[in-house]
């Protein structure tokens, strides 16, 4: 079976790697010079040298909130590293450049190739991809389609009265890099995910004052900096100052929008099938994986709030062997017995979903009740301990025990 692979990320990477086990021939399309997408670091912003959107979000003194031990691939552990888990992102990307050479991936992609366009036939799939070196395309045919490219490239930024007029210097997180840009300045940061707490911290090492906009009371509770002013909503913008929803009023130098990512598939012609619902959702999947109205075209990597190294192992697993197991005929039949996800965000029901994997007909190995153990007295540190958790180190010393070491006693806040 002829597989197309879209994107070279980690979902991209899982996928040819267990295609390959499985005697599929992947063929992955990457528009980038090299692997790894989102975790490149790559210091400009805007356009890249072929008038294409920077795709990676990653900014310079980022550090995994995740443990290194959670983001491996399965018999793929990371080498010298014992005394550290949580890492920079130079740190993943050399893992996952190791783990794309030891599997001799790279003889399977084809790097700064941008894909314009997929259709399904009657029988198979008609990719066009442009070589952006040479400015031509080729169009080729597959049995499947794997999608893997991603979706935390294209910034969403919320249209808040008078953001217009607003004089200073605005920005979306997919854009930030280093902290000194904000030097002195009166920082605005909206959002309080993963990036949006994490950019506080960093911008306020350098800032004069950081207004954090969010809704979460229990941040609140949390030891932040001094210069970190706990805010509401926002209600509107002048020329230089922020109004909030608590009717306070501040001068602002600069806005930081921690506000998400849109998901955009415009290579995917309506013969597809699939749709992306208010730039959030894609649909119809089934599992979060298989396009409903097309079972041989697969989505990879699209989950939120999760370890995603195991788990888009664990999809891909599923879905080759869901394609192994069936013939085009039958696939067409399942469809009725399909439904289709309502969201992409697992959190607390990430342990539900791998298993909902493993109760279906499609028999695939689990990955071991230990990670999602791990996963869960990761969160309750990082909670606990929101400032100096990434000094802990997480050792696995079997299928069934592990110890997390963490100097709680000298840690810089609860």
């Amino acid at each position: 079976m002829r597989v197309a692979i879209i994107g070279a990320g980690v979902a991209g990477l899982a996928s040819a790697r267990r295609c390959l086990e499985n005697n599929f021939e992947p063929i992955v399309y990457e528009r980038s010079k090299g692997v790894g997408g989102t975790w490149v670091y790559d210091e400009r912003t805007g356009l890249d040298e072929f008038g294409l959107p920077i795709h990676t979000s990653m900014y310079k003194n980022l550090m995994t909130n995740l443990p290194k031990e959670l983001m491996d691939f399965p018999n793929f552990p990371y080498t010298g590293l014992d005394n550290v888990s949580f890492l920079k992102p130079c740190q993943v990307q050399e893992y996952i450049e190791q783990f794309t050479e030891h599997f001799e991936l790279n003889k399977h992609i084809r790097f700064c190739s941008l894909v314009t366009s997929v259709e399904k036939l009657t029988n198979n799939w008609q990719v066009t991809a442009e070589n952006l070196k040479t400015k031509i395309s080729k169009t080729e045919y597959y049995d499947a389609v794997i999608v893997c490219n991603g979706h935390n490239a294209v910034p969403f930024t919320p249209d808040i009265p008078g953001n217009n007029d607003f004089d200073g210097i605005q920005i979306h997180s997919h854009n930030y890099r280093v902290p000194e840009h904000f030097t002195n300045l009166n920082v605005l940061i909206i959002g309080s995910g993963p990036s949006g707490t994490d950019i506080c911290l960093d911008v306020s090492k350098v800032a004069n004052q950081v207004f954090f906009s969010h809704h979460k009371p229990e941040l609140i509770e949390k030891d932040f900096p001094k210069n970190v002013i706990h805010k509401p909503d926002v209600e509107h913008f002048s020329k230089k100052s922020v109004s909030f929803k608590d009717k306070t009023k501040q001068t602002l130098d600069a806005i930081i929008y921690c506000t998400g990512y849109k998901i955009t598939l415009p290579f995917l012609k309506p013969s597809c099938g699939i749709d992306v619902l208010n730039d959030k959702l894609i649909t119809p999947l089934y599992k979060n994986i298989i396009n409903m109205y097309n079972p041989t075209m697969g989505f990879i990597g699209y989950l939120n709030m999760t370890f995603v190294f195991r788990i888009f192992d664990l999809q891909v697993r599923y879905y080759l062997e869901f394609l192994r197991q069936n013939s085009s005929s039958r696939l067409d039949c399942m469809i009725t017995a399909m439904t289709p996800v309502s969201t992409h965000f697992l959190g607390k029901n990430m342990l539900d979903y791998c298993k909902s994997l493993l109760l279906d007909t499609i028999k695939v190995e689990p990955i071991p009740p230990i990670y999602f153990e791990i996963c869960n007295e990761c969160h309750k540190l990082k909670d606990k301990y929101h400032r100096s958790y990434h000094s802990s180190v997480v050792r696995i010393i079997n299928n069934d025990d592990y110890v997390i070491e963490f100097d709680s006693k000298n840690a810089k806040n609860k």
